[in-house]
This record gives structure tokens, C-alpha cells and sequence, in this order.
């Protein structure tokens, strides 16, 4: 049995149909040869049929042809389908499972705010097309990059064939291949959703039509598919929505092969015609026009007795229901000769020899129920009944039917080329089908004889009849078994209703059509045209097989092409072996229609990429070539280009001539007396014989002055060219080695950097250097930015390539600029051989610098100091009898974390007193709370004095205490006061004892005391005055930063006060930003600052920190700041230095004297990338530039530039420069409440931001109000003067490396005001306003707060509309308001967006997010990230994180004004000017950034 089985299931792989005969051997005439039909006629393919056998099986003979083009152009094109169809069929399907799975995906998509829909006839999304129309898009030319034919050819068909399964008609989707300039699916949606309308676009439209149709099979397309896939399929939302009959690409049609829609053209489509008005009279005409003629001819009884015996009582069923419903049903009514002639001839059916009456009524009441039902369809459709859908056939004219067989025989026997019309459901299934029957011949007519091969209908359609008799035996299941089965299967197929009818009539030839209902309500239809079968049943099995194929395979839209359903296809294993035949016939021929379809369509698209393939143009390398400006070969003969060449003659004799000048010869016998001076020759011989040098002195040798003045006048005393370059930490230290060397090499005074010197510096913002200056003292900074591309003579080079020595000094500060100018110097001596390197520092581990540098020579210089007395807080305290108490301001507060006692009463509290939240992290968190050891030999008030105070505070108080001691009461410590140096954190601190000496008794005589601050940003006047020497009996107080521990040296200190505090710059691992904060100093450092006081006798110092944390506490050394800092602005420096340092920025990091760790260079790189400074290969781009030469975060840096653009520079700089100093909001102890209620009195616009900038708008109002008292001001709302003052100083140097980069263009009065505002040397803050070009909308908050977005973007919280939970958008944590935050409070609904814009982060108890601000949908989709417009989903996505459901026309306007947008900035960032049409379009921006009423707007009316 299971071989049986196997051999049962086996397909049967015939190259030829097969044609049942009967049993009787009869003669078969042999086929006439096909003629040929041409292409253009749609037929199929005629090189494949020329070489087909014939429907019988005979072998066509083969034939000699010549050259044919079109031949030739045909079998072209097959070959084309041969080798691409396949695999471009896998594209298409590929490329609409993402469209589907992204149309699933999008409808559960937010939709974006109302307002961003469109806005009326002049919202922003008209104006964006209407600046389309005005201006369209360049066409760019195609870039095919020179591929071949068939890759293009590849690429346009998947972009065809996908368009139309997605619902494009034939004709929009050839005009869209044909407007694009290249092939890719991307570019054709960017065109489609431009030029379609919303009706087009719209893909999720249910279709709730009822679609019908009928299948009638012919010789050339035997069994046409439904016209429209009507079974349900898996990809329901990827059926065509259009209307066009995908057939027509399947089959040749009349019209040459043009489509046409199935909605026009078939009748099923108009099912819903309302009914005619006499339903009766119909019903009457349809019975005369069946039976009338059948009187005539009482005598002839049709073929089988029982199938006229059904008939006629059908007949007379719808006449007795006629005349029923007329009331009348004797004789005497309507058409009773009629009914009396149907029941005579019903007498002559029941005395046929071969009737039998159970078989009549059983036919009848068959035909009966099949009339009923579709009686009872009919009406309950309101559908009338035509007149010649009745199942009594009409009498047949034999003659014509005999003509028709001859002129058959005579004609070639091509297969009839045509496909049945569809019928309306309500009408009768052999409507328009030959009905009659020949006319009885004698008792038994033409039962007897032989079935025919063929007969003719009377319409002279030739009908192929084969016997389709089922097997005996044999496991094959019966056709319409299977059929009803597959249905079944079907998704819409368990209510469905498979209904079977004869076809045309009475006739030898059997014929059968089937209906299928599916449960939707959709219908298909098949039915016989030119094939019959010997019995009805055979016919029924048939057509069931037909029906099996048919849904088997759901033709698609585009090339021809089928999707088989795979429970369907593998049915026909199962059918019996004739019927298997004709399935392989049935595939044959969707095979040779699907090619011939897709022949036609690949000719089309071969005639659209021609042009394309024309004018493309080869794409651009993408490899990169670095170009390298310095390579040892080219500097290895270096001529150095100074702009003036002097004969080596000319430079002795100027040397000589200065040596002899009185200033010189003053000077040097000062300059001798150095402990350095007789280390000169050693310096320069091993100079001379080593490429660098490493020398190690002690503070006060002299090496920061001495070692640049020995080369200097060794060239010139030789006639050599020099040039020499030596790099400072600091601006002050630049300018005041600058002054002194100068004077040393007997430059006349006040000649320092103009012609007549020799001598210059250069620092920001000011340089005094000319073509005669040999030496340049500069910052780490400028000399680092003179390795930039460009800055040579004449725009070209570097300006290092006329150095001939560089001179590193305080390498031992090891700050992140000059840690990176070792890499950057390393790298250089192995490019020029010719240069010389001096590194020095006082502190400085030579062994570990020397091997760094492959093992220099090192040169150790001692130092000269006299001995200092050191004491630290407890002898302070002791020396200077100061005390406090509990509920001193100094003293610890008993509620906080480093004191646990009772609470203290309150007290009025005093802004410069108050400690914030970053104070305590940063001082305590890091060192911990000293430890109490005091030594017995302290009284007991220092010992109660050392437990209550607080060490965070700086005691104002005790400094003026010491200070009164030494310079008045203490006759021993009275020549220790000559020059006191303070060393204070910050300017704030300098600013408050400034102020406290100022106000004092005694310290503000002028004939008594000169008291100077010292700081980068006072200005250089007043930083060199602390150099001078007071007149005898004048005395001289520097309250100094860390600037003057080891940058500059003030010669006449005798006595040291250090707080043991400094501010330096730490990224801030919590909260992922770059701040400068307090911390206590190291104790190397603490070294350096007591010995600033042994220059020129015995010095004292007193450091305010007790000595066991000096011994237990402190850091030995100082981190490099490559370790402690971000180095995102490194990064950017490495990328624009025209130096040859490295492959990557992790590989040039790698190479520092301590390299920082990967994760903190990915970090920075990573940071970089997000804000667009950096591309994603690490390429610098115009904003990293710009960025670069910002001091600040990239993401405050991004902001800055962004607000520049978008004209709301005021806010934005309030804003930065507040989030990278200390909040102006202080919460003093016992006073939280009304600091609080204080607070939200500044709150505005739900964000912490603009509550900021409103803070700091009401102090600048009431500080240039005269009558206003600004220190009321601020103790009233609780508000930081020192803090707000320090706001305004950031703001001015945020504002002056906008204008010293060119972003900003001011004027040169501008350019002297702000830098008179930022160095002026007083106590009152000076306000500088920023130009009223750039802070148009610094009062609309929306822009503000886009700008934000644009630059803090991807920091991210996203609100939870259900429960108001915000999450950040990196990883999905669950984030809470910070309380110190003015939204603590704020309700998600407030909000009023789906996203909050953060700065800082930091993870305590919960993840807090510190300051907020609403960050608008439109804003994130125009300015942030990387979009990716879904038009096939009408979707929208920002880096796959931030999701958007937008209506089509809104998609493509973001996608056009995003576009221009990126356009216009990317020029802005390269300093361009812009166009009249992109100002317009930034205008729009701007319209939509600030929500502003676009219908008010000029030009809009």
C-alpha cells in the first residue's frame, strides 16, 4: 500500500497537456499549425510556443528562422526576467515585511501635538510647500556610480515592484521612477509623499467592499484568477488599495496590453444598483423568453428526459407563483395556454422509454433548492433577474450550430483569446451562456452516439470535451472534496459557501461554474467556457480544480507574480492523475502569463534607467587621505621664513650693541647673582649636542627667565637665526616674564612687544609679538592653537614651523594643555630633526620626564631660600588669641551630617557665610572631617576653638585677626608683615577680604597699606602692579589664588597665610559635567606656597588646616588633570592640530606621560558624536571647531552656538554660565522654608532654566536701578551677590570667545567695551548687554527652550502620560525631580510635552535630576538626532528612541524644513552668508520653534 501511496502522490512532469478521449478509437484530424502572433497583440510569449508542443501532444516541428529584432528583443527581455525576477521578487517581499512591520508598529505611535497638524490655509505646513513651490528642491543628478544595466535594473525593480504592493497605481508609479534621479525606494517615497495627496497615502483605509468575480477559463489564460485577491491574506494591510486589475499584467489584453481598473469595467462592481420597479413583469418576460419557443416543437424531448423533466417543472413552479401573486390561477388567468402546453409536454418527458419519475423529482427538487436560494439572494440584495438566466434551454438553431462546426475545421484551431465578462451575484450563473439544446432527432435524439472530442456552442465557441471520470480506485481524493477543505483552511474561510451550476445549457459537452462566498462577503467565481466534460459530475471536479488553483496562488500587483498560500498549492499531490494534468496545465500557463507580464514591465523599466545610466557621474573616493603638513624629510633642510632675514653680521652687531647699553650691564650683574648663572654654559652645550632637555630648579633659581635669555644671546652672538617659543600655565605669568626679560636684555622701557624689542608675548585676546621678536612668552593655550592649520605667514603651514626652540615651563602643574604639548612635542621632534626642547619645572620627577622622552639628558639647578617658621590652624589660633562660640557662623550647624547635636536656635543669616550642597561634596566628601589630636601645650580656648569651627569655612575673621597681630601688635612679628601674600580658592573669597581690609580701621590707610588682588581675570595693569616694590614704610597685602604658588614670583613676600584651599577643574562622575570646585591642596603644593615667603629673608607662613590632616589627609602630589578631567575639548584640539599624533584620539591619549583611562576617551568621543561636533569616523566637524574654542561643556557649548542662530543670546548666556558656577540660590540654616517660598517666587515657564535667567534679569535690574539696594535685594530672596557677580563675570568671557571666534560680528567699540568690563579693577559689577541682533526672541520661551533641547539632546527625560513616572531616554531609568528644582512639584500634565530637558544628573538615594525644562516634540524632530522619516507608516522616528505618528503631509514638511534647517546651520557654522530663500525658510523655523501665529506674519495675507 505505501508504494501505491508514493506512486499515487507522485506529480506527473509532463512538457505537454494531456486530453482525455473516449473509449472508441476515432479518427483525429491532424492540428493545423498556430500562425504567429505578434507581441504587441499581448499574446504570450511566441519564443516560448514556437518551441511548445501542441494541446495534443504533437511536437511542434521546428523551423529555420531568420534574425527577428523583435524576437531578439524579447528573448532579451526573458533572459532579463530569467536571472532577476527571482531574486528581485525576494527584495520586494523583503522590503514590505519592514513596511508592514513598521505600519504595525506605528499605529500604536503618540501622535505629535494638535498644533503641528496644519495649522489653516497658513499654518507652518502650507508654508513649507508653498516655499517648495516657490523654490523646488535641486534635482540632483543620478549617482548610479557607473554599475552595470542589470544592477540597476535590479534596484529600480525592487523599487517597482514595492511601490505598487503598496497600493500605487501602474501610472503614478512609473512617473515617480521616471522624476527621480536615481533607483532607490528611499528617494521614490520622498517623491511620492511630496506629489500625492492624503487620499493616496492613506494605506489604512478598510476596503468594505464586496468584490466578485468571474473566472471563466479560455484556451490562451484557460482559468483567470479573481481580479483582485478576495481570499484573505496573510498581509492583509499590503493588498493593493488601488483599483487597477493586476490580471491585465498576468494576460494579454484587447487593448494592446494596456491596463484598466476592475472597478470600471466589470459588473460585479456595481452590485448595489437599486432594484427595478415591476419585479413581476421581469419574472414574466425571463419565463415567455425561456419557453415560449419550446411549444413549437412539442415533439422533441432534450437528450436526458430527467434534466427536461426538472425544467419544466421548474418552469411551471415560477409560472403558478407568477399567477398567484396576480390573484388569478384558473384557466381563465395569465398565460394559462402556457401552462397547459408545459404540463402536455411534462406528460410526453414521463413517457420517455429511459424516464424514471424518482429521478425526475429528485433532479427537480435539486434544481428547485439551487433556484430558491438564489431567488432568496436576489431579493434579499434588492437584485433583479434577467430574462435569460432560467435553466430551460433555449431551442438551437442546427444549422447555424452546423456551420459554426465547419467553419471550426477550416479555421486553425487557435484557442479563443477572450475572458467572460463577471456576472452579479443575483444572476443567474448561466446568464449570457448558450442555453439551447438541438432539437430532439427521433425518440433517442443523439444519446447513442459517440461523445465528440469538440463540439461548437451556439456561439461559436469550439468546446474541448475530455473525460474527467474519476479513478476506482487509488488513495486520490475528489476535487471539490479538496476544494472545500482548502477553504476551510482559509482565514475568512470557515463560514464560507462553495455552491455548484451548470453552464450553458443542455449539450452533450457538460459544463459547471463555482461559486465561492466567503465569509467577509466577498465572492469569487470560475466557470467553464471552452471545456467540457462527459457528465456534470465530471464537469463539477473540474471546475474544482480550477477553483483549488485559483486561490492556491493570490496574484499580486506590479510584475506577475502570484503568492502561493501553501496549505493550497501542496493540494494538487492529492488530486487523481488526470486531474493532476490539468493542474500542470493550468501552472503551464501561469507561468507563460506571469513572464510574459513580466517582460512587458522590465522593457519599461529598461526604457526609464536608460536616461538614468546616461548621465550618471562616478561617485567620490570614500578614502580618506590624512594630509600630513610636516614630515621629517620636509623639515629636514628647514628654512625658517621670518619676514625680515638679517646677515649674521647685522645680528652680531645689534647684539653687541645692546650689551654695551647701561640697562644691560644693570641688569646683568642682578642676573649673575642668580643661582642659575653658573649652570649657562653647561644649558647651552648639552643644548647644542641633545635634541631636548629636561632641567629640574628649585623656585627662585631663575630658569623661567634665565634659560631663554642663555639661548637667545648664544645665536646672537654667534650670527645664528633663533626663534623661541616658551609656554606658561598662566596669562599673568606670561606678561610678567615677558616685562622682566625684556628689561634684562636692556629693551627700553615700555618698548616690550613693538619693534624696538626683542622680546613679546601673547596671550587670548591680546597679542604684542612683531616680525623683530625672537622670544614669545605665550599660554599653553595659544600655543597649542599656533599648531593649527593656517596660522603660518600668508594663511599657510603652522606657526610652529619658524620655532626653532620651545621652552615648556611648570611641566610639574601637569595640567591637561601641557601634559598634551609633551604629546604634541614628542611627536615633533621625530618630524624635525632641527628643533630644540627645554622642559622645566620646579617640582618635577626629571627620571620620569626623561624616560618619557627616550632618555634625555637632565640638568638639576638648587634653588635659594631662606628658612620659613610654619605653623598650621591650631597655632593660628594660638598666635592670634581668636576664639568662637556655639552659634558662631564659623561653628559646625548641629543638623547636618558632620555634627549630631540639639538644634540651634536661628540667627540672621549672612550671604558669604552660607555653604551649598557643593561645598560639603566637594571639601568633605573627599578628605572626611579632620580628626581632633591637639598637643597639650594649646590653651584650653584654641582646643574648644578647634572643636566647634566648621573647617569648610574660610575664617574670614581670623585672617584679619593675624593680620592685625603681625602688623601691630607684635614687635617680634613686625618685620614679617613688609609683604604679606593670602592665599585664597577663588575671586569671590579675594573679593570678600579685599572688601573686609578695605572697610577696616587700619588696613584701609593708603599711606600705610597697598592691598592687591590677584587673578586671571583682573587685568594685566593691575596684575603687574604686584610686582613693584612698596616705598619704605608702606606695606603691602596680595590676596593671591593658587596663580602665584609657583607661576609668578613676587620677590619681596615675607610672610604666607594659605587657606589650603584651591579651585581646579574635575569631571564630576555623578554628574557627567567638567566643574571647577574646592578642594584642599596637596601637600607638594602646600610646599611650593610656604616657600613663596624665603625669597629675600626669613619668612612665616600660617596654613589654615590643622596638622594632622596636612600629615594624614592630604595628597601627596596633585592629579594630572588628564586624569581627573573630561576630555572632550582634548579631543576636539587633536583633531584640529595639523600634527601627525595618531590613527584615533585613543591612540594619541595613549601616548601621554600618563595616559587617562579608555573609558573616560570613549566618553568624550562619545559625547562628542551627540552633539555633532565630532562625525561618527571621529573627523572634526564646523561646530567642533567652534566648540573648541569654547571653555565650557559641548552640550552648554552646542546650546551657546544654537541661541546664537536662533537670536536669543541673552538667556542662553545667563544659563551656561549658571550651570558651571554654583547656584545664585542659597538656603540658609533655619531659614529653608522662605528660601524655598523665595524661590518659586522667581519660578516661570515650568523650567529650572529660565528660572534661572529670570533670578538673574531681576538682580541686573535692580543693580543699575540707582536708588535700588541690591544687597537688600539678594538677602530678601535669599540670593548668592558673590554668586550673581560671579554670573556675570562667565557671561562676559562666554561672550568674548563668541566674538573672538567671529561667530558673533560686532564692532570694534564693542570689542574695547567688553574687554574693559571683563579686566576692570573694581568691586562693582559692570554690565555688559548683548547686541540686539542676537536676542530678538530671548523673551519667547519656546525658542529658548529649543535651543536647549538642540543642545543638551540626548539628555532626555520622557514623561509616562498614565502615571507621570519620568524615565530617561539613554537607558530607561526611573528618574525623580531633584528637590533643590523649581519643578519638584510640578504635575506631568503641566508639563504640557511628552519630554523634559535635564542638565545634571546624580544618583543618591533615587536618580535626581537637578535642573529641568519642557523640551518641545516638533523641536527634538527639527533639531535633535538623527530622524528617520517612516513615510510608508506615516511615521516618524529620532534615533529609534522618540516615536511619532504624523499624517502624511506633516511628515513630509518636517522632513523638507529639517533638511533646510541642517542646510542653514552647517553654513552658519562655517561663517557663510546665507540666501534670500534659506532666510526665508529660517524664518519659518523659527515660526515653529517659538509657536508663533504665522498668519500675522508679513507675506502671508
Amino acid at each position: 500500500m505505501a508504494k501505491k501511496k508514493k506512486t499515487a502522490l507522485k506529480p506527473v512532469a509532463r512538457g505537454f497537456a494531456t486530453t482525455s478521449v473516449p473509449k472508441k478509437v476515432v479518427p483525429v484530424e491532424e492540428p493545423e499549425p498556430e500562425p504567429e502572433v505578434a507581441p504587441a497583440s499581448g499574446a504570450a510569449d511566441t519564443s516560448s510556443s514556437s518551441a511548445t508542443p501542441g494541446m495534443n501532444g504533437a511536437p511542434a516541428a521546428p523551423a529555420v528562422e531568420e534574425f527577428d529584432p523583435v524576437k531578439a528583443e524579447e528573448q532579451s527581455l526573458q533572459n532579463l526576467v530569467d536571472k532577476l525576477q527571482e531574486r528581485t521578487e525576494r527584495e520586494v517581499a523583503r522590503s514590505l515585511k519592514a513596511v508592514e512591520f513598521d505600519r504595525r508598529m506605528a499605529r500604536s505611535l503618540p501622535t505629535l501635538p494638535s498644533y503641528a497638524t496644519t495649522g489653516g490655509e497658513h499654518g507652518w505646513v502650507q508654508r513649507v510647500f508653498r516655499l517648495l513651490e516657490e523654490h523646488p528642491p535641486a534635482q540632483s543628478k543620478p549617482q548610479l556610480g557607473g554599475e552595470t544595466e542589470e544592477k540597476v535594473l535590479a534596484r529600480m525593480g525592487v523599487t517597482y515592484g514595492t511601490l505598487r504592493r503598496l497600493g500605487f497605481t501602474e501610472e503614478r508609479t512609473l512617473e515617480c521612477l521616471r522624476a527621480i534621479s536615481g533607483v532607490e525606494l528611499d528617494e521614490a517615497f520622498d517623491w511620492l509623499w511630496m506629489h500625492c495627496d492624503e487620499e493616496e497615502l492613506n494605506f489604512d483605509k478598510a476596503d468594505d467592499q464586496d468584490i466578485s468575480v468571474s473566472q471563466t477559463p479560455t484556451a490562451t489564460d484557460r482559468f483567470k484568477r479573481a481580479q483582485t485577491p478576495s481570499t484573505p491574506t496573510p498581509n492583509k494591510s499590503l493588498t493593493p488599495s488601488s483599483t487597477t486589475d493586476t490580471n491585465d499584467l498576468l494576460s494579454p489584453s484587447p487593448a494592446g496590453g494596456s491596463t484598466a481598473p476592475s472597478s470600471t469595467t466589470s459588473p460585479l462592481m456595481r452590485t448595489n444598483e437599486p432594484m427595478p420597479e415591476d419585479d413581476r413583469a421581469n419574472i414574466k418576460s425571463r419565463i415567455l423568453a425561456s419557453y415560449a419557443s419550446g411549444t413549437d416543437a412539442p415533439s422533441e424531448i432534450d437528450t436526458d428526459p430527467h434534466v427536461e423533466y426538472a425544467k419544466i417543472k421548474l418552469a411551471m413552479h415560477e409560472l403558478s407563483e407568477v399567477r398567484k401573486q396576480d390573484g388569478r390561477v384558473g384557466r381563465g388567468g395569465p398565460h394559462g395556454d402556457l401552462m397547459k402546453e408545459l404540463r402536455d409536454r411534462l406528460d410526453k418527458v414521463r413517457e420517455h422509454y429511459f424516464f424514471r419519475e424518482a429521478e425526475g423529482e429528485a433532479l427537480y427538487r435539486e434544481e428547485k433548492e439551487k433556484a430558491d436560494a438564489q431567488a432568496l439572494e436576489a431579493s434579499l440584495k434588492g437584485l433583479a433577474i434577467d430574462a435569460g438566466s432560467s435553466l430551460m434551454p433555449p431551442p438551437v438553431d442546427r444549422e447555424a450550430k452546423k456551420a459554426a462546426k465547419a467553419k471550426a475545421k477550416a479555421e486553425p484551431k487557435t484557442p479563443a483569446a477572450k475572458a467572460r465578462a463577471s456576472k452579479s451575484p443575483a444572476q443567474t450563473p448561466s446568464e449570457e451562456k448558450e442555453s439551447g439544446s438541438e432539437s430532439e432527432e427521433g425518440m433517442f435524439g443523439t444519446m447513442l452516439d459517440e461523445m465528440p472530442s469538440e463540439e461548437v456552442s451556439k456561439t461559436g465557441t469550439v468546446v474541448r470535451i475530455r473525460d474527467m471520470a474519476l479513478p476506482k480506485q487509488g488513495g486520490a481524493r475528489a476535487p471539490k472534496q479538496l476544494l472545500a477543505d482548502a477553504v476551510q483552511k482559509q482565514p475568512h474561510g470557515k463560514h464560507a459557501v462553495i455552491s455548484y451550476y451548470r453552464v450553458g445549457g443542455a449539450s452533450r459537452a457538460c459544463r459547471a461554474g463555482v461559486k465561492i462566498r466567503w465569509g467577509g462577503g466577498r465572492e469569487q467565481v470560475w466557470e467553464m467556457d471552452d471545456e467540457g466534460c462527459y457528465e456534470q459530475t465530471q464537469a463539477e471536479n473540474f471546475v474544482a480544480t480550477v477553483a483549488l488553483h485559483g486561490i492556491a496562488f493570490v496574484p499580486l500587483a506590479g510584475f506577475g507574480a502570484s503568492n502561493a498560500i501553501p496549505g493550497v498549492q501542496s493540494s494538487f499531490r492529492l488530486l487523481p492523475a488526470g486531474f493532476r494534468d490539468l493542474w500542470d496545465e493550468l501552472e503551464v500557463k501561469r507561468k507563460d502569463a506571469e513572464d510574459a507580464a513580466n517582460r512587458r514591465t522590465w522593457a519599461v523599466l529598461r526604457e526609464i534607467a536608460e536616461p538614468k545610466m546616461d548621465g550618471w557621474e562616478p561617485r567620490p573616493s570614500s578614502k580618506v587621505v590624512k594630509e600630513v603638513t610636516m614630515s621629517t624629510q620636509e623639515h629636514s633642510g628647514h628654512k625658517f621664513h621670518t619676514g625680515n632675514e638679517l646677515n649674521p653680521l647685522h645680528l652680531q652687531a645689534g647684539f653687541f650693541a645692546r650689551q654695551m647699553g647701561p640697562a644691560y650691564q644693570e641688569m646683568l650683574m642682578y642676573r649673575n647673582m642668580l643661582p642659575i648663572a653658573p649652570f649657562r654654559t653647561v644649558i647651552t652645550e648639552t643644548l647644542e649636542q641633545a635634541q631636548i632637555l629636561v632641567l629640574s630648579g628649585e623656585t627662585g633659581c631663575g630658569k623661567s627667565t634665565q634659560v631663554p635669555s642663555f639661548i637667545l644671546e648664544e645665536h646672537l652672538a654667534a650670527g645664528k637665526h633663533c626663534k623661541i617659543l616658551v609656554t606658561e600655565p598662566r596669562r599673568i605669568s606670561a606678561i610678567s616674564l615677558a616685562q622682566r626679560v625684556s628689561n634684562e636684555l636692556g629693551d627700553p622701557p615700555g618698548t616690550l612687544g613693538t619693534l624696538a624689542s626683542l622680546v613679546g608675548y601673547s596671550i587670548r585676546l591680546e597679542s604684542n609679538t612683531t616680525k623683530n621678536t625672537r622670544l614669545t612668552f605665550a599660554t599653553n593655550g595659544i600655543a597649542l592653537r599656533m599648531l593649527e592649520g593656517g596660522s603660518g605667514h600668508g594663511g599657510k603651514g603652522t606657526a610652529f614651523d619658524d620655532i626653532t626652540h620651545i621652552i615648556v615651563d611648570e611641566v610639574h602643574e601637569r595640567s591637561i594643555e601641557s601634559d598634551f604639548l609633551l604629546i604634541v612635542i614628542k611627536s615633533l621632534l621625530q618630524q624635525r630633526k632641527d628643533i630644540k626642547v627645554v622642559l622645566m619645572s620646579a617640582t618635577l620627577d626629571a627620571e620620569k620626564i626623561s624616560h618619557f622622552f627616550g632618555g634625555c639628558p637632565m640638568i638639576s639647578v638648587p634653588g635659594r631660600t631662606f628658612p620659613v617658621e610654619v605653623g598650621f590652624l591650631e597655632d593660628a589660633i594660638e598666635f592670634s588669641g581668636w576664639s568662637i562660640k556655639e552659634g558662631s557662623p564659623y561653628a559646625k550647624r548641629g543638623n547636618d551630617k558632620y555634627a549630631r547635636s540639639g538644634k540651634q536656635p536661628k540667627f540672621e543669616w549672612n550671604e558669604d557665610q552660607v555653604l551649598d550642597d557643593d561645598d560639603s561634596s566637594d571639601l568633605v566628601t573627599e578628605n572626611g572631617a579632620a580628626p581632633t589630636k591637639i598637643e597639650p601645650r594649646y590653651s584650653s580656648s584654641t582646643v574648644s576653638t578647634l572643636k566647634l569651627i566648621d573647617e569648610r569655612m574660610i575664617p574670614y575673621d581670623l585672617i584679619i585677626r593675624l593680620l592685625e597681630r603681625l602688623c601691630f601688635e607684635d614687635d617680634t612679628y613686625i618685620p614679617y608683615s613688609a609683604a604679606v601674600l593670602v592665599f585664597m580658592p577663588g575671586l569671590n573669597e579675594i573679593r570678600r577680604l579685599n572688601d573686609m581690609l578695605n572697610e577696616h580701621p587700619m588696613f584701609s590707610i593708603e599711606q600705610a597699606f597697598r592691598i592687591y588682588p590677584l587673578h586671571s581675570l583682573i587685568s594685566s595693569e593691575g596684575q603687574t602692579a604686584v610686582f613693584d616694590i612698596p616705598p619704605p614704610g608702606v606695606r603691602k597685602i596680595v590676596i593671591a589664588t593658587n596663580i602665584a604658588e609657583t607661576g609668578i614670583t613676587i620677590p619681596d613676600i615675607t610672610c604666607v597665610i594659605d587657606t589650603g584651599r584651591h579651585r581646579e577643574m574635575r569631571f564630576d562622575e555623578k554628574r557627567q559635567i567638567s566643574k571647577l570646585v574646592e578642594c584642599y591642596i596637596s601637600r607638594s603644593n602646600a610646599k611650593q606656597r610656604r616657600g613663596r615667603a624665603g625669597r629675600v629673608q626669613a619668612g612665616l607662613c600660617f596654613h589654615l588646616f590643622t596638622k594632622m590632616r596636612f600629615e594624614t589627609q592630604m595628597a601627596e602630589h596633585p592629579l594630572p588633570e588628564m586624569m581627573r578631567l573630561s576630555l572632550s575639548d582634548l579631543a576636539l584640539r587633536i583633531k584640529i592640530l595639523k600634527v601627525d599624533l595618531g590613527t584615533s584620539i585613543q591612540d594619541v591619549l595613549s601616548r601621554a606621560l600618563d595616559p587617562p583611562s579608555p573609558i573616560n576617551v570613549q566618553r568624550a568621543v562619545s559625547a562628542l558624536v551627540e552633539v555633532k561636533a565630532l562625525s561618527a569616523t571621529e573627523e572634526i566637524t564646523p561646530m567642533g571647531r567652534l566648540l573648541s574654542k569654547l571653555p565650557t561643556d559641548v552640550h552648554l557649548g552646542k546650546f551657546l552656538l544654537t541661541a546664537v542662530l536662533f537670536r536669543c543670546l541673552d538667556p542662553a548666556l545667563t544659563i551656561a554660565a549658571g550651570l558651571n558656577l554654583k547656584s545664585p540660590f542659597v538656603t540658609p540654616f533655619g531659614h529653608e522654608a522662605e528660601a524655598d517660598k523665595a524661590k518659586l517666587g522667581f519660578k516661570i515657564a515650568n523650567s529650572d532654566f529660565l528660572t534661572l535667567h529670570n533670578v538673574f534679569s531681576s538682580w541686573r535690574r535692580v543693580s543699575n536701578n540707582p536708588g535700588g539696594s541690591v544687597r537688600s535685594f539678594c538677602r530678601k530672596n535669599y540670593l548668592s551677590y558673590p554668586n550673581l557677580q560671579q554670573l556675570e563675570e562667565l557671561r562676559q568671557q562666554f561672550l568674548s570667545y563668541l566674538v573672538d571666534s567671529s561667530f558673533i560680528q560686532v564692532d570694534k567699540t564693542y570689542e574695547r567695551e567688553l574687554s574693559r568690563a571683563r579686566y576692570q579693577r573694581s568691586n562693582k559689577v559692570r554690565f555688559m548687554p548683548v547686541p540686539a541682533a542676537y536676542d530678538e526672541n530671548g523673551s519667547n520661551y519656546d525658542v529658548v527652550h529649543a535651543a536647549l533641547a538642540a543642545g543638551l539632546y540626548p539628555k532626555l527625560l520622557s514623561i509616562d502620560p498614565n502615571n507621570g513616572s519620568l524615565k530617561t531616554l539613554g537607558n530607561g531609568a526611573t528618574t525623580s525631580i531633584h528637590p533643590s528644582s523649581v519643578n519638584f512639584r510640578t504635575k506631568a500634565y503641566d508639563y504640557g510635552t511628552n519630554y523634559l530637558s535635564y542638565f545634571t544628573l546624580m544618583q543618591s538615594k533615587k536618580l535626581y535630576a537637578w535642573e529641568t525644562g519642557p523640551a518641545d516634540d516638533v523641536a527634538l524632530l527639527l533639531l535633535c538626532g538623527d530622524v528617520e522619516h517612516k513615510y510608508s507608516s506615516n511615521a516618524v522616528y529620532l534615533d529609534k528612541k522618540i516615536k511619532y505618528r504624523v499624517p502624511p503631509r506633516v511628515n513630509v514638511a518636517l522632513s523638507f524644513l529639517r533638511d533646510r534647517t541642517a542646510g542653514i546651520i552647517s553654513l552658519r557654522m562655517r561663517n557663510k552668508e546665507i540666501s534670500e530663500e534659506q532666510e526665508q525658510w529660517w524664518e519659518l523655523l523659527l515660526d515653529v520653534l517659538g509657536k508663533k501665529d504665522t498668519e500675522s506674519r508679513p507675506g502671508n495675507q
